[in-house]
């Protein structure tokens, strides 16, 4: 995995929560991550939206 990004629904009051569960997703080896804060998400539940850049011809 290249890169792994969050958009988050209200940063400021969900961002400890996002933090603790992308630390014990990850463990020890973390890739690269970027956490943006939205107003809103496309469904009004949703709380977070994640993407990841995957190269596949690269061996692990």
């Amino acid at each position: 995995m290249l890169r792994w990004y969050w958009t988050v629904r209200v940063l400021r009051e969900n961002f400890d929560t996002t933090a603790r569960l992308h630390a014990a997703y990850f463990g020890e080896h973390r890739p690269t991550s970027t956490v943006m804060g939205v107003s809103d998400l496309a469904l009004p539940d949703q709380l977070v939206e994640i993407g990841a850049v995957v190269r596949l011809d690269v061996e692990a």
